[in-house]
């Protein structure tokens, strides 16, 4: 049987490499004739401005909605998988007439919690009720939920009433065939520390430039963002690469050179860094925020530190700079911990298995006894 299926995308932020390895996965799957919306980043323009509707969920959901409408009026589909519930707050027409799948890294009220961070604040008490039930009417119409973490599946049940039952845990996942350990570290030289944030302060960058402040003759780092970082003068290696795009043979690279991944964001999610860094065999330092402790366990394959605390961020740095056996055995549990949790191919196999199951189940005919 051969499936028409229709993806919808959100292609801000982490979201982009997600689509990559979504992308890959349904081009390998001989079942699956599919059509893909990518729903970009865009400014407001003219109506688009007013109060209200110069938000990112109204744009990338009227987006959505459009775009759908188009191409189910062209063609019918037999499932939908739409990535995420900011681009399905409008598309419920679409999700009655074709068996739905919506995916999230996270609730709007787990967003909330870490909203200060990426400038979010919530709004008046009856704009936030009429988000809230936005919310929940995609939810609901959606047949099945994916969440990228626990943290997202327990926000579904306890903030939206979503039956735990209607709810996967399917990690985005990784290429572990692009993002590899090397095949030696050399420990005798300076300590190689990677971090990868393209919004430099909320990231953490500014602590952990911070934290390393002194240790310049102990490590160099090399800084992947899109922010400016105000650097220091002199007595650290800092190396700051703008412009790399995912999974791209540069930033790969820097993964496969680093002897540490550190990433002490201020606010996050689930992001997809830290799992390349788990995927690339290296011990990871984060902060507690979001999803990170289902990435990152503390004093296994890493440590987790308080969000803002340049101190206790070197203190970790300081840990690993002196012990190279504890990194590597830290690095080798990370890679366990991508193989088991976060590979992509099985991962996003797995999504494509359930919306079969939507098609299949729904076309199921039950024979009289």
């Amino acid at each position: 049987m051969r499936f028409r299926f229709g993806f919808v995308l959100e292609q801000t932020l982490g979201h982009v490499a997600h689509g990559i390895n979504l992308e890959r996965a349904i081009a390998a799957d001989p079942d699956v004739d599919a059509e893909v919306i990518r729903i970009g980043y865009t400014e407001p323009a003219g109506i688009q401005r007013l109060p209200g509707l110069n938000t990112w969920s109204w744009r990338a959901s009227t987006a959505a909605r459009d775009e759908l409408r188009a191409r189910l009026r062209r063609r019918p589909m037999d499932a939908l998988f739409i990535h995420t519930q900011v681009a399905s707050l409008f598309a419920t027409q679409a999700m009655r007439a074709v068996p739905t799948i919506v995916s999230l890294d996270a609730t709007p009220r787990l967003f909330d919690v870490e909203g200060a961070a990426y400038g979010h604040f919530r709004g008046p008490a009856m704009v936030e009720l009429v988000k809230h039930r936005f919310n929940v009417r995609a939810l609901a119409g959606a047949e099945r939920l994916v969440a990228w973490c626990g943290l997202a599946a327990d926000s579904l049940v306890s903030d939206y009433g979503v039956p735990a039952s209607k709810i996967d845990v399917i990690a985005p996942g990784v290429d572990l065939d692009l993002f590899r350990p090397p095949s030696g570290r050399d420990s005798s030289e300076r300590l190689r520390v990677l971090f990868v944030g393209g919004q430099f302060e909320r990231k953490g960058g500014t602590d952990l430039l911070e934290a390393v402040r002194g240790l310049g003759d102990r490590l160099e780092l090399d800084l992947v963002t899109g922010g400016e970082p105000a650097l220091p003068r002199a007595g650290l290696t800092v190396r700051v690469h703008r412009g790399l795009r995912p999974q791209s043979p540069a930033l790969v690279d820097l993964y496969r050179r680093a002897d540490v991944f550190v990433l002490p964001s201020r606010g996050d999610c689930m992001p997809q860094a830290v799992t390349e860094a788990a995927a690339s065999g290296l011990p990871s330092i984060v902060t507690r925020v979001g999803a990170m402790s289902e990435m990152v366990e503390d004093g296994d394959n890493g440590y987790l530190v308080p969000p803002r605390d340049p101190r206790a961020l070197r203190g970790a740095l300081e840990s690993l700079v002196a012990d190279p056996g504890k990194r590597l055995a830290m690095g080798r549990r990370s890679r366990c911990l991508a193989e088991r949790r976060f590979d992509a191919r099985r991962n996003n196999a797995q999504i494509l298995e359930l919306m079969k199951s939507l098609v299949t189940n729904r076309h199921a005919v039950v024979q009289p006894a």
